[in-house]
């Protein structure tokens, strides 16, 4: 994947994200600013996720650990464990909001 295509994806990936975690959840507040995706939770926490050239990979930053994820088949999936960025997403907020919460 070329440079342009990457952060033409990366910024369709976290404009969709920002869309679904709104949608979806009413306690949390987002931003996403020069393809950076904050969500401020309503303990105080907060969820970054950003990308990075460099290796193009989007990462996951938050007081749960970091994760990151590559392009594989139209999907951003975990260097480490394979799973899915909106999977991984949906599974900490639902954690960090007591609720079921799925952005697939």
């Amino acid at each position: 994947m070329n440079e342009k295509s990457f952060a033409v994806a990366v910024e369709n990936t976290l404009t969709e994200l920002l869309t679904r975690i709104e949608e979806r959840t009413a306690d949390v507040e987002c931003d996403l600013v020069d393809s950076v995706l904050t969500l401020l939770l309503p303990d105080g926490s907060q969820i970054i996720i950003n990308r990075q050239e460099a290796v193009q990979q989007i990462w996951l930053a938050c007081s749960d650990g970091p994760a990151r994820f590559s392009a594989k088949d139209d999907q951003w999936l975990d260097s480490q464990t394979g799973e899915n960025l909106t999977t991984a997403l949906g599974r900490l907020l639902s954690h960090r909001l007591h609720d079921h919460i799925i952005l697939d």
